[in-house]
């Protein structure tokens, strides 16, 4: 059935995209400038590209990935070009079932720990840090912005809680509310899409800075996946 064993698939060629010196470089220039007036939050990423000898078979791979993502939402999407976007995301975007909706979104991480008490002060440091909850607020500032005059009732707490995946710590805050008549879960997901956890605040100058830094097209990374039906109802996850 596979085209080979996973833990036997040998890597011929792995490239960091850009290379770390160079992404060092991208992230002083970020930070330099989120202490402008200009941009609050700029959130830059990089890529790992991987060649192996042998095909990967992509349904081996989503096994392995729901084998050790249970609790996430895990998706197995084949593309045009013959390639499949598949990922184990932890954070729904948005889910709409008649007016009701709810969404979690995540801001703020932290790597969880193999002793265990060593893990509850990871995730500690977490809720208590000030710049992780600053950042968080960003999102769910942005999110209810953006809900809020599509909603006849919003509600979300003041302070996130903590969730865990099995190898971070995130900050969460549930949303929940009820959408207007015309509201459906692919417009709302799309206005929510991007969050500030994933370009930055505000969105439209992180967005330039996103575009003049990175030296890749994002393509599907940090996009979101999901489905949506004849009658509004739906559910969308983060990429």
């Amino acid at each position: 059935r596979y085209a080979a064993p996973l833990e036997t698939m040998e890597v011929v060629e792995r490239r960091e995209i850009p290379e770390q010196d160079a992404f060092l470089a991208m992230v002083e220039r970020a930070a330099a400038l989120t202490a402008t007036p200009e941009v609050d939050k700029v959130v830059l990423s990089r890529l790992i590209d991987i060649t192996t000898r042998d095909r990967v078979d992509s349904g081996a791979l989503m096994e392995r990935l729901i084998a050790q993502n249970p609790a996430s939402f895990n998706f197995h999407v084949p593309l045009s070009d013959g390639g499949v976007l598949l990922g184990a995301s932890p954070e729904l975007l948005l889910r709409k079932d008649g007016p009701r909706f709810s969404s979690l979104p995540l801001a703020g991480s932290a790597r969880r720990q193999p002793d265990d008490v060593l893990d509850r002060e990871a995730g500690n440091r977490l809720l208590a840090s000030g710049k992780d909850r600053h950042e968080h607020e960003l999102v769910t500032q942005a999110m209810k912005s953006v809900l809020g005059p599509r909603s006849s009732q919003l509600s979300l707490p003041a302070s996130p809680q903590l969730i865990t995946t099995p190898t971070l710590w995130h900050l969460a805050t549930p949303i929940e509310g009820t959408a207007l008549a015309q509201e459906n879960a692919m417009s709302l997901a799309c206005l929510l899409h991007p969050t500030p956890a994933l370009s930055g605040f505000p969105h439209q100058v992180a967005k330039r800075l996103i575009a003049e830094l990175e030296p890749f097209d994002r393509q599907l990374f940090g996009g979101i996946v999901g489905w949506c039906d004849d009658e509004g109802n739906g559910e969308w996850v983060v990429t």
